[in-house]
């Protein structure tokens, strides 16, 4: 899609531009890295080409689409890694929610009066490609922008480098998330720390989905009817108050796990559950509830998450949260057989 043209007599339409290639060198470097490293080598690589005043590839938040990290990139010379931003009123957004190429060549404070970016750098500009999975999601967004106009042709040939390598740029965004999960579910908790299993468990949980709220669950032994809660994070904060407490699942949309692997609100959950005050006064609009059982199919437990919009897991989102189910279900069997 392409959201304005630059005129025939614009400076950038005057660029004889030969094909962008990275030279069999190049090709090497980028072959022989893998995350992090593969990204920010691949955007060295093309801005040493394209000469963009701003060049990144950005990571979405799971269940935000308007929350974008930068994972690699330059603006002005200094690096962007780890920068996050609102991508709200902006061109990427525009490109995310599409799933198309926004393009354009002039004007582009004008088009989008209310980015601060492009305000405050003085963007003419733009390009932003948006990273798909193999299923089709939106995962990422690789990001260019200049100071002058820019040309059809030039930006043409920017895009056909871009495309060669965009399945590349998803496997690694996706990988780079995958990674922090296991590797921190590989480590475990800090022995300094005061955080326990559960805790590190329901932190992951909610890293990997950028949700409000988290808890995770054994169900009582004593009354089936019942679950306690072993560890509760809300708004970035522990509910330590929380933890030992017994809930009954009437009432509560944790009751549908008894016949269901997983079950989904994904609006109108205080409507849905009025009687549930928590959910009102903490603006939960959302609910997903996961069933962790033991080898023989039994409940054991289940982990609960709450948000104030839509929670959508793609793919790997999915695996991630299979990974985290079979882990929490591992650590109560654990503490169960401590207790005898």
């Amino acid at each position: 899609m392409d959201i304005g043209t630059a005129s025939s007599t614009s400076p950038a339409a005057q660029v004889n531009t030969v094909g962008i290639r990275p030279a069999s060198s190049d090709l090497e470097l980028l072959s022989s890295s893998t995350g992090r490293e593969f990204l920010q080598t691949f955007v060295d690589l093309l801005q040493e080409v394209v000469q963009a005043d701003f060049i990144a590839i950005s990571e979405l938040r799971v269940t935000d689409e308007e929350r974008i990290q930068v994972k690699a990139g330059w603006m002005d010379g200094e690096s962007l890694e780890s920068f996050e931003y609102d991508a709200c009123f902006t061109p990427c957004l525009e490109a995310i929610k599409s799933a198309e190429i926004v393009l354009v060549h002039e004007n582009v404070q004008s088009a989008f009066p209310k980015d601060e970016l492009l305000q405050h750098k003085k963007l003419e500009s733009f390009l932003g490609y948006p990273v798909t999975n193999a299923q089709g999601e939106v995962i990422g967004l690789i990001q260019l922008g200049w100071r002058k106009q820019t040309s059809a042709v030039e930006c043409h040939q920017i895009l056909d480098t871009i495309k060669d390598f965009s399945s590349r740029v998803a496997t690694e965004l996706e990988n780079l998330r995958t990674m922090r999960i296991l590797e921190a579910l590989a480590r475990g908790p800090d022995p300094v720390s005061s955080k326990n299993i559960f805790h590190l468990i329901t932190e992951q949980i909610q890293q990997l989905l950028g949700v409000k709220a988290v808890f995770v669950a054994e169900c009582s032994q004593q009354d089936r009817k019942t679950f306690n809660i072993l560890a509760y994070c809300e708004g970035g904060r522990w509910l330590h108050e929380m933890e030992g407490t017994a809930l009954s699942y009437e009432g509560r949309p944790c009751e549908m796990l008894e016949n269901q692997e997983e079950f989904r609100i994904q609006g109108g959950l205080t409507d849905t559950y009025p009687e549930q005050e928590r959910y009102l006064t903490a603006s939960f609009d959302s609910y997903l509830g996961v069933r962790v059982s033991d080898s023989m199919g039994n409940t054991i437990g289940h982990f609960v998450v709450f948000h104030d919009a839509p929670i959508i897991t793609h793919k790997l989102e999915t695996k991630l949260l299979a990974v985290l189910r079979d882990r929490l279900g591992f650590e109560i069997l654990r503490k169960r057989m401590e207790i005898f």
